[in-house]
């Protein structure tokens, strides 16, 4: 007979014996710490500063983020030192390089990601969310309306369907995804959402380099041009991430926060 212990590490937060075992000393002291501490120390070894504020609007994200989760698929990760890590401050990578008041189209956007996060770290952002999902979306209309945001608004829809241009609105400063599909199709069916002096951002994982290259003829033919790629590793878990930053200009002026 299978006999499951569970231990109590976090608040709110049950993990077998066995998750325990996997793990080294450094990541379980790790997950003592509280919610607030992990999200300030992350996003500071991001070279993000949250606000006591923000990290309330966060906890805020996460508790809704598990209670709809158990009862519709909004993400495959439940446990809460990844959700904070993989999908909060991952999302935040970005905030530094994007300019102050942009607009900002998420295309892929899946429980918020990386939309909801630049928006609380930054409220002077005006994001759309689009998502092809309609109980995704559902939840990114929740939580706009719970955390009282404005100059942000979830959109249900295909990226690739050519009357969405019209129900999204003007072109945008920035296009983000995370992880959505594969790198040339994002750039190809972001492209035509970008203003002229606007920025493609894609949030990639280790093999970055190897997809650019992969990429070349899609660049050239869409006539873009890599600006910058930031390497990172994820804090606590050091999982290697990279963010590579397009425009159709040769230089990247960003407005740093």
């Amino acid at each position: 007979m299978l006999i499951l212990v569970f231990a109590r590490l976090m608040k709110e937060e049950w993990i077998t014996v066995g998750e325990i075992e996997g793990m080294n000393e450094d990541k379980i002291a790790k997950m003592k710490e509280s919610i607030e501490e992990i999200l300030y120390k992350g996003a500071n070894e991001i070279n993000v500063s949250l606000t006591l504020k923000e990290i309330e609007l966060f906890k805020t994200y996460l508790m809704e983020l598990k209670r709809w989760g158990s009862k519709i698929n909004i993400t495959a990760i439940h446990n809460d030192l990844e959700i904070v890590i993989k999908h909060f401050i991952d999302s935040l990578s970005p905030l530094n390089y994007i300019p102050q008041d942009s607009s900002l189209l998420d295309i892929g956007s899946g429980g918020g990601f990386p939309g909801v996060p630049l928006k609380i770290a930054n409220p002077s952002l005006d994001v759309t969310l689009l998502d092809s999902t309609l109980k995704k979306v559902n939840f990114q209309k929740h939580i706009i309306r719970l955390l009282h945001f404005n100059k942000i608004k979830a959109v249900h829809g295909r990226v690739e369907d050519k009357d969405m241009h019209g129900e999204i609105g003007p072109p945008f400063d920035v296009v983000i995804s995370r992880a959505f599909s594969g790198l040339g199709k994002f750039l190809a069916i972001g492209e035509p959402y970008l203003k002229r002096d606007g920025l493609l951002m894609a949030m990639r994982g280790r093999e970055a380099k190897k997809e650019l290259a992969d990429n070349e003829e899609t660049l050239i033919h869409l006539r873009l041009a890599v600006v910058d790629i930031v390497e990172f590793c994820l804090p606590y878990l050091n999982e290697k991430r990279s963010l590579i930053i397009f425009s159709r200009h040769s230089a990247l002026n960003p407005s740093v926060r």
